[in-house]
């Protein structure tokens, strides 16, 4: 934890219930009183949505008083853009110190605290992709390169924001493992080393913050949004998942482990995964649909969600293979984690998170069969197939009670009803594909 003596001015931060940033810049002589009583703000602000706007039918009206956002001192983040300035995450209470149920922190450290219980440690490190945009007179926002997966020219043309970002994350306590061009004109994939789920979940929040704003400063936009343009690979959040015992890990195999076959080889050799593993994954895989919800959690998710792509579709898992919604990747022994795909850069990492955890929780468990991990193209093989729409989707995680009980029943009562609300505003809107498709034709 950084020293908050340095600082003049703090940042307050709480997400809402979409992964919206919110909060409040306050003097750092405050902070030791927003962390013992907090910082009220009317509680109706926590289900806005992104139009932005209130719901018709909201939990929490104007007749419904306050919530509090108390100051984690754990988690003082410094912002290199800004000097003498930190970065505080909050959790959200009632004005009375009980926990608020609809705050997403809070949900994240509940399930947390359910898979300690069972003997764990849970460990989660990030592949955060996004889309900088740069400015055009005639075209709006373009992409900021036309360069594609891993180009060196592209790593020329933005070596000082790289460093930046880079810069930025380290002096907020985030080990950045790498940064590279991805497959799309202006599509950059930053690597954030593992660290516990809600130290990860409050570093991609502090990711999108930071890079929004470094970004903004050289005139240039960057964007979360899964799928900015048409006809281009989309915006992933990879989750990469362990869970541990102390110095093991878990989902490591043992010397009787089964001996599974990669494509391109693994490392050690003859190294396999344990019950532990194949469990958690069995429990994802069961809870898949619904977990699509929260980790899809936007119309424009669905549109990332297709095949050829390289973004997953179908209910399966397998050995480095990147056509399934769980990757097994090749790093064995202590380096053992499963891959979650589905996870797109626009979902609430604190809710996508939960929900996995608990799922995979939920699967060890009940030793839930994953079944066998396929070596072919899971796009031309016959598995379930993930929703086609957030609709789709929600039901699901409405009748998912797994992930009902582990969020909070009026948290994922509220999220769907918010995201049912923002489905039917994009019904509202004829787009231009639509009138090219139908206008003249019918």
């Amino acid at each position: 934890m950084a020293s908050t003596k340095e600082f003049d001015t703090i940042r307050l931060v709480w997400t809402d219930l979409n992964g919206v940033a919110r909060g409040i810049s306050i003097p750092a002589s405050e902070l030791d009183n927003a962390a013992e009583e907090g910082v009220g703000f009317a509680n109706g602000v926590a289900e806005l949505t992104l139009e932005p706007g209130l719901l018709d039918d909201p939990k929490y009206g104007p007749q419904h008083g306050d919530m509090m956002a108390v100051a984690d001192l754990d988690s003082v983040t410094p912002l290199s853009w800004h000097e003498n300035m930190a970065a505080v995450f909050t959790d959200l209470t009632t004005v009375d110190g009980k926990r608020f149920d609809l705050c997403p922190r809070s949900a994240l450290k509940s399930v947390v605290e359910d898979v300690r219980d069972a003997g764990f440690e849970p460990f989660v490190g990030v592949e955060t992709e996004f889309s900088l945009l740069a400015p055009d007179d005639d075209n709006g926002w373009v992409p900021f390169n036309y360069r594609c997966s891993y180009d060196m020219d592209a790593l020329d043309q933005s070596a000082d924001l790289m460093h930046a970002w880079s810069d930025a994350m380290n002096a907020g306590g985030y080990n950045v493992l790498g940064i590279h061009q991805e497959s799309q004109p202006g599509q950059y994939e930053v690597n954030i080393e593992y660290d516990d789920a809600v130290t990860t979940a409050d570093g991609v929040m502090f990711f999108r913050h930071m890079v929004k704003a470094l970004s903004r400063n050289e005139g240039l936009k960057a964007t979360m949004m899964p799928r900015p343009h048409s006809g281009e690979d989309a915006n992933g959040l990879h989750y990469h998942l362990s869970l541990w015992d102390g110095d093991e890990n878990c989902f490591a195999g043992g010397d009787d482990a089964e001996d599974l076959q990669f494509p391109a080889g693994k490392h050690p050799h003859g190294a396999g995964i344990s019950d532990t593993a194949r469990y958690f994954m069995g429990g994802l895989l069961e809870h898949m649909k619904a977990l699509t919800a929260v980790c899809a959690p936007t119309v424009n998710s669905y549109k990332r969600l297709i095949p050829g792509i390289w973004a997953p579709v179908n209910i399966a898992w397998g050995p480095d293979n990147r056509s399934t919604v769980l990757r097994l990747p090749p790093e064995l022994g202590p380096a053992t984690r499963i891959e979650h795909r589905v996870t797109d850069s626009a979902a609430n990492p604190y809710l996508s998170m939960a929900a996995t955890l608990a799922a995979g929780l939920d699967g060890i468990e009940n030793e839930i069969d994953p079944g066998e991990g396929t070596l072919s193209n899971a796009y031309e093989e016959d598995y379930e197939n993930l929703p086609r729409t957030l609709p789709g989707a929600l039901a699901h995680l409405e009748n998912d009670a797994v992930l009902r009980d582990a969020l909070g029943e009026d948290l994922v009562s509220e999220f769907v009803k918010l995201k049912r609300d923002e489905f039917d505003r994009y019904q509202n809107h004829v787009t231009d594909w639509e009138r090219e498709e139908y206008r003249d034709e019918f």
